[in-house]
């Protein structure tokens, strides 16, 4: 029986302290693929950055930007923004000195900000990050993610209103899109997948959305425990082996 599986990237793929992709992994993907089953990502990472890792791994689908974006053998079915809206509403009443922000605009790791400050506040350089102090926010055309410098005791000066976040790291709110199912069901919609079919694989908290009841859903061993208590099955971490061994107890390789 043909399976559509669903697979987070960070803390699930790859090993939650270097981030590689294990050989099992590799494997395990392998072998679902040849056994003729569908496999996806289903990341919160930005497309392009998403759809570099599924070329890297042999995978021809992703739902990327937290569900914002679908991509199918390369070809974009949707990428859209946060709602401008809001976010212009957010970075309007926020506190800009204190929290210093950097937006993603573009379909790539780069980031722009309008001071110097959020660089000395935020450490990670994942993102290319470009600091033009004329920079406009109501000039965005679209808004894939806000960084925010912020810690979780300072949470509540961010005037979110209905913008969803999570934590990038203890020094950055991210504000991003948290509906991985929205991409999954569209998916779900073009092929006619019944519900019983689909499978996801997930650590993190922006993938309880995924942890629908009526779909199988399996935690990793490093999971935060909210998504444990959702999950149908808890396996190992990626680095002992818990997506080939989660893969071959339900023989599905």
């Amino acid at each position: 029986m043909k399976k559509y599986f669903f697979f987070d990237i960070d803390g699930t793929l790859t090993t939650p302290l270097t981030a590689d992709y294990p050989d099992s992994t590799r494997e395990a993907i392998r072998r679902l693929q040849k056994a003729g089953h569908f496999v996806s990502l289903a990341t919160g990472r930005i497309q392009a950055d998403a759809w570099q890792v599924a070329c890297d791994l042999g995978i021809t689908a992703a739902v990327s930007d937290g569900g914002n974006a679908v991509t199918i053998d390369g070809k974009i079915l949707y990428d859209e923004g946060l709602a401008l809206e809001d976010c212009f509403a957010m970075l309007s009443a926020i506190d800009c000195e204190k929290h210093p922000w950097a937006l993603a605009i573009r379909n790539e790791k780069y980031r722009i900000t309008t001071t110097n400050r959020y660089l000395e506040k935020v450490k990670d350089r994942y993102y290319k990050t470009e600091v033009d102090p004329a920079f406009d926010f109501h000039t965005a055309s679209v808004i894939h993610k806000i960084f925010i410098a912020c810690s979780k005791q300072e949470e509540a000066e961010i005037p979110l209103g209905p913008l969803p976040h999570v934590w990038f790291r203890a020094d950055t709110m991210l504000i991003e899109p948290i509906h991985k199912e929205h991409g999954i069901k569209e998916l779900q919609r073009r092929f006619a997948i019944p519900d019983e079919d689909i499978v996801v694989f997930g650590d993190g908290m922006n993938d309880c959305t995924m942890f629908r009841p009526e779909w199988f859903s399996i935690a990793m061993g490093n999971a935060k425990p909210q998504l444990k208590e959702k999950a149908k099955y808890i396996t190992s971490r990626a680095d002992e082996d818990g997506i080939y061994e989660a893969c071959r107890r339900f023989g599905w390789i």
